[in-house]
C-alpha cells in the first residue's frame, strides 16, 4: 500500500515556507530525521504523528494522504473493471464510464477511456456533433496537460479513428486528412512499442522469451488487422462500400483469409488461439459468408459451422487454459485477462447476431436445415 507521508510533510513545510532544520526544531526532532522522512527512508512512531498533524493543522488522514489513497484504490479498481468488461448490473460500458468521469473528471486514465466510449456511441449519420464538444474537449486536455506517454498516444489513437469516421461515411467535417496525419506523423513506430523492445533487451531468458512471445501475439493480430483492411474494404468517393464487391474482390478476401487462418495455425497448433481468439473466430465467420456470395454453399456452411463452433469453445472454456506448441508448451492463458473480445455479452451471442442479422446471407440459405443446426451450436 502506497503512503503519502513523505511528499505531504515535504509539501506542507515548503507550504509555510520553512527549512527541514526550522520544522526539525519546532517538532523537537533532529534535521536528519526530516530529512529521511521527506525522502521516505524512515516514518515516525504512530504516536507522533498526530503531533505532526496538529502542527500543520491537518488531520492524520490528510498527513498520511489516506484520502489520495482511497481516491486512487477507486480509479484502479474502475479502470481494472472497465479494461476486463466486468461492469456487469451498469448501463453498459458507456454507462459505467459516464458514471466513472462525473466522479473523477480530472484524472486522465478514467477521461481517455470515456473517450473512448463516446465516440464509440457515435452515429455521425444521424447526427455528426453528438459528442462533439466533450471528445474534443478531453482531447485537448490530454494533449496539453498529460504527462503519461501511454495515455497521450492513446488519445491521439482515439481522436485519429473519430476524425477518419466522419471521411469514412462521406459526412462533412471540420478535419481534413492533412490534419490526421499532422496527429500520425508524431505517433511512434511499430519498432518503438513496449513489445517491440521487450523482445530484444537482454534481460533474463525467461523474460526475453515472454517479451518474444507478447511481440509474436501482437504481431499476429496487426497481421490479421491489417490483411482484413487490405482484402475487404474498398473505398471508393470517401464512402466505405461495405460487402459491395465484385467476385474476383470477394475471391481476393477468401484468399487472404485462408493464408491467415494458416498462419494461425501454425503458430497454435493444439486450436487455444491465445490473444487472438476473437480474430479466428470472425475470420471463419467472414469466410462463411464470402463463400455464400459467390454461390459456394457447401464451404459457406462449413466454415459458418467451424466459426460456431470456436465461439462455442471459447465461451464454455475455463478462464485458465494450459497452451502447447514451439512458442507457447508450458504456458497457460488467462481468458478473462489475455483475449480482448471487444463484447458485453457472449461470443456466441454476437456471432449468432452476426449469422441471423449481420452477415448478407439469403432467406433461403438461413432457412436451410443446416444453417439452423449452426446456430443451435451456440445455444
Amino acid at each position: 500500500m502506497q503512503i503519502y507521508f513523505s511528499e505531504n510533510v515535504k509539501r506542507f513545510r515548503k507550504a509555510r515556507d520553512l527549512t527541514q532544520e526550522a520544522l526539525a526544531e519546532a517538532l523537537g526532532v533532529s534535521f536528519q530525521t526530516v530529512s529521511k522522512w521527506e525522502r521516505g527512508e524512515s516514518y515516525p512512531d504512530l504516536s507522533f504523528l498526530p503531533v505532526i498533524a496538529d502542527y500543520f493543522s491537518v488531520s492524520t488522514d490528510t498527513l498520511l494522504g489516506i484520502d489520495k489513497l482511497k481516491n486512487e484504490e477507486e480509479i484502479q479498481a474502475i479502470c481494472e473493471k472497465y479494461d476486463k468488461r466486468n461492469y456487469k448490473g451498469t448501463d453498459g460500458a458507456f454507462g459505467f464510464m459516464s458514471e466513472a468521469y462525473k466522479e473523477h473528471p480530472n484524472d486522465f486514465r478514467i477521461a481517455v477511456r470515456y473517450m473512448a466510449e463516446l465516440i464509440k456511441d457515435l452515429d455521425v449519420k444521424k447526427d455528426p456533433n453528438a459528442h462533439k464538444k466533450e471528445i474534443i474537449g478531453i482531447f485537448r486536455r490530454i494533449r496539453d496537460h498529460c504527462v503519461n506517454d501511454r495515455i497521450r498516444i492513446r488519445a491521439k489513437f482515439l481522436i485519429i479513428h473519430y476524425y477518419t469516421t466522419f471521411i469514412e461515411h462521406g459526412v462533412d467535417s471540420e478535419t481534413t486528412m492533412e490534419d490526421i496525419l499532422k496527429i500520425i506523423d508524431t505517433m511512434p513506430r511499430l519498432t518503438d512499442t513496449k513489445e517491440m523492445l521487450m523482445s530484444y533487451i537482454p534481460f533474463s531468458k525467461e523474460e526475453l522469451q515472454a517479451g518474444c512471445r507478447d511481440l509474436i501475439e501482437e504481431l499476429l493480430i496487426t497481421l490479421d488487422n491489417t490483411m482484413i483492411r487490405y482484402t475487404m474494404y474498398k473505398f471508393r468517393t470517401g464512402k466505405r462500400t461495405g460487402y459491395e464487391f465484385t467476385d474476383e474482390e470477394i475471391r481476393h478476401s477468401i484468399a487472404g483469409i485462408e493464408q491467415m487462418n494458416a498462419i494461425y495455425d501454425m503458430f497454435y497448433p493444439d486450436g487455444n488461439y491465445g490473444k487472438s481468439w476473437r480474430y479466428v473466430i470472425y475470420n471463419y465467420g467472414h469466410l462463411g459468408h464470402f463463400y455464400h456470395q459467390i454461390g459456394n454453399d457447401a464451404k459457406a456452411l462449413a466454415n459458418l459451422k467451424t466459426c460456431a463452433e470456436l465461439s462455442k469453445r471459447f465461451d464454455t472454456m475455463p478462464n485458465i487454459t494450459q497452451r502447447h506448441g514451439l512458442f507457447f508448451e508450458g504456458q497457460t492463458l488467462d481468458k478473462q485477462k489475455e483475449v480482448n473480445v471487444y463484447l458485453d455479452t457472449s461470443v456466441c451471442m454476437q456471432m449468432t447476431n452476426n449469422m441471423m442479422n449481420n452477415y448478407p446471407l439469403s432467406d433461403a440459405f438461413k432457412a436451410m436445415p443446416e444453417f439452423q443446426q449452426i446456430i443451435d451450436i451456440m445455444k
